[in-house]
């Protein structure tokens, strides 16, 4: 293993004052919105420049999930200092048209890890990955079996050099990345309906918990954790 990075990375956990239903890819764009309001003066909550308003077009440092009926927010390299620093507790937001007040705040830090694999490593989705676009979803949906494979391998190494870069992580030598069970989903994202993707991968990328890739990683998507096969699968 050749370590190409350390990124600080933190998550917090926020507990309501009262319990809190609903689907949970609303509550985190409600979350999204709310805490966007909150610190509307730091661009890194809500990709957008204070001044202009315009859209600043870079891989989130800040992202949103929902976990068993409380919000969870994470934060890479500054962004996760700037969480562990702010005043969660006692904070008034509203989720939808329901006030809410932040009664505890669970904080969790830790350096994630970045390298490169002289064998592969197995990684599986904990939410889908939205690889395919309107535009490329028709084209794949005209392809057979094995064109489609061949497409979403290409779309998982081009998701990946992006949230590396993103980071500013260099991948020094040729990515390979492959789906080796895929779970097709349908999922919905700013009105519209997109091709999600569970399943299971393969890379010679090593990375760290909690990394997302792919398109809506700030509205919790394309979330990946590694795990241990039954054994070991080595580079072709």
């Amino acid at each position: 293993m050749h370590s190409l990075a350390q990124i600080l990375y933190a998550e917090v956990e926020l507990h309501w004052n009262r319990p809190l239903e609903g689907a949970p890819g609303a509550r985190i764009r409600q979350l999204r919105g709310a805490l966007a309001s909150a610190f509307r003066e730091d661009d890194l909550f809500h990709q957008h420049d204070p001044g202009t308003g315009r859209v600043l077009y870079r891989y989130p440092r800040v992202q949103y999930r929902w976990h068993q009926g409380r919000g969870v927010v994470s934060g890479w390299a500054e962004a996760a200092g700037r969480l562990l620093l702010l005043p969660w507790l006692d904070l008034n937001l509203v989720l939808g048209d329901e006030p809410v007040l932040v009664t505890d705040a669970a904080l969790r830090v830790r350096q994630g890890e970045f390298g490169v694999s002289k064998q592969l490593l197995h990684y599986q989705t904990q939410s889908p990955l939205l690889l395919l676009n309107q535009e490329n979803y028709q084209r794949y949906q005209s392809l057979d079996e094995a064109a489609r494979q061949a497409e979403r391998d290409r779309l998982l190494v081009s998701g990946l050099l992006m949230g590396l870069r993103g980071l500013g992580v260099t991948f020094p030598e040729h990515l390979y990345a492959s789906f080796v069970d895929v779970r097709p989903r349908q999922c919905h994202y700013k009105g519209e309906r997109l091709l999600g993707l569970n399943g299971r991968f393969v890379t010679n990328a090593q990375l760290p918990d909690g990394f997302a890739v792919g398109h809506a990683v700030s509205h919790g998507f394309g979330v990946i954790q590694g795990f241990a096969p039954p054994t070991p699968t080595h580079l072709p």
